[in-house]
């Protein structure tokens, strides 16, 4: 059967309001909720409250204000027909003024090799964290942490500083040009912990400050520096002045913002 049901109004009879209300322009007034149990499609707008289950939007169009999909399993939010936040796939949350949380990488163990690289960092990156958990070397060389663009580390240039004491000990000071040096002095039996940040000033200049120590010698060692890199920064090395000194011992892992 098929035909035309032509009317204004239509009411349950024991309602007291009407349930739906149309107009000659096609609108359509609900009196009460609505309920779909199946997939509903909107083309245009509309005003109230709207629950569901489960909201998914489907188009990669910015919108003027509301949510999209700018890829698939990128979720994003716009204002003023500009996005502004996205959520990755991976869970990270950007937005139009950079990265909006704080991202923790996979710790390494630096039990081998000459050096260990945390490559892939975001180009929005502003703030980096290099975290030491009791690492040793094989030798006499001092750690170095050296940062890099276009996945080189860079070993020049650097502006760096780190100051030490020991238990019943003057203290001493050493500079470098070829990384931000984590001690003044070195023997493989040493261990390192602690952390050191380094912070964008402007552009691809990156300012230095951490502190570490080596406990079971009794040393603590604060370090500062700074270092304009050739490019955007994307990669972090931790490694020895030397290179052919050989991670013995322990763990290293990176936070970045």
């Amino acid at each position: 059967m098929s035909g035309t049901l032509q009317a204004s109004v239509v009411k349950d009879s024991a309602s007291s309001t009407n349930n739906l209300a149309l107009d000659a322009s096609g609108n359509v007034t609900v009196g009460n909720n609505l309920t779909v149990t199946g997939t509903t499609t909107f083309t245009g707008g509309f005003s109230g409250a709207l629950t569901a289950p489960a909201f998914i939007p489907s188009g990669s169009t910015v919108p003027t204000n509301g949510m999209y999909l700018s890829a698939a399993n990128t979720l994003n939010l716009s204002t003023n027909t500009t996005n502004q936040v996205q959520i990755s796939s991976a869970g990270i949350v950007t937005g139009t003024a950079g990265n909006l949380m704080l991202v923790q990488g996979t710790a390494v163990a630096s039990t081998s090799g000459t050096s260990i690289d945390f490559t892939g960092i975001p180009s929005w990156v502003k703030k980096i964290t290099v975290m030491l958990n009791v690492v040793s070397t094989n030798g006499s060389s001092i750690i170095e942490i050296r940062l890099g663009t276009g996945g080189v580390a860079e070993a020049t240039g650097y502006n760096a500083i780190v100051g030490g004491s020991a238990t019943a000990s003057v203290a001493r000071a050493l500079t470098s040009t070829t990384g931000f040096v984590t001690a003044h002095v070195s023997t493989a039996s040493d261990t390192y912990s602690g952390s050191v940040v380094f912070t964008n000033l402007n552009g691809n200049i990156w300012t230095c400050s951490g502190n570490l120590c080596d406990p079971f010698d009794g040393y603590a060692f604060s370090l500062s520096g700074v270092k304009t890199l050739g490019g955007v920064l994307n990669m972090v090395r931790v490694t020895t002045q030397n290179g052919t000194d050989t991670f013995d011992a322990g763990s290293i892992n990176i936070q970045y913002e």
